[in-house]
């Protein structure tokens, strides 16, 4: 209660509040006079706090408003709690422009249709299952289309031995990029051309 707290005179001998004042007993749900275990009361941990006044029992003046303001301060207005989104996330501008698409979609959309929790789930997953179909195809593209007739030079460390014993097998046997003009050894080997006539180019 900071610096406006003043301890209330005590008026009392109970240990059980700030004023001396007793809690009021503890009436049971039953209203019978009988023991605790005589009776099939459910057990409730509340005991005599379940009442209001009760809890408010001992408190000075200066307490209780303290205590009214509390209870006020629990009420927000019609308009809370107010989302601000640059507040928990911290995004850079590289982010924010990327990420605008499907954010935009997000609250206009996945949001009012499907819910905070369906709709953040698609804003998630969505985008991350399309990159990653987006990178299969990618792959599967190369990997299908791309010419595997260029084979790679390869270091041959017994070459002095090869060059000696069979004289020219090395340049008959490995391929040389630059031969080709570093285009596929298939070039050269087409069989199809198109005659597109005489050019009108000086050159």
């Amino acid at each position: 209660m900071g610096n406006q707290y003043v301890k209330p005179e005590r008026q009392g001998n109970s240990p059980y509040t700030r004023s001396g004042i007793p809690p009021p007993a503890t009436v049971k749900k039953s209203g019978s006079d009988k023991p605790s275990h005589r009776l099939n009361d459910p057990m409730s941990l509340e005991l005599h706090m379940a009442d209001e006044r009760v809890r408010a029992a001992g408190l000075s003046p200066a307490e209780r408003e303290w205590r009214m303001k509390w209870l006020k301060d629990q009420h927000l207005h019609p308009d809370e709690p107010i989302v601000v989104d640059a507040v928990h996330r911290q995004l850079n501008p590289i982010r924010i422009l990327y990420r605008w698409p499907w954010d935009k979609l997000y609250l206009h959309f996945l949001k009012p249709t499907f819910g905070v929790y369906y709709g953040t789930a698609i804003r998630v997953l969505v985008p991350k299952i399309f990159m990653m179909f987006l990178a299969l195809e990618t792959g599967y593209y190369y990997w299908k289309y791309e010419v595997k007739t260029m084979p790679l030079r390869e270091i041959i460390v017994n070459k002095d031995e090869i060059d000696k014993a069979y004289p020219g097998l090395r340049e008959k046997a490995l391929v040389d990029p630059a031969r080709h003009r570093y285009l596929s050894p298939t070039f050269d080997k087409r069989t199809s051309y198109l005659d597109v006539g005489t050019t009108q180019r000086p050159w």
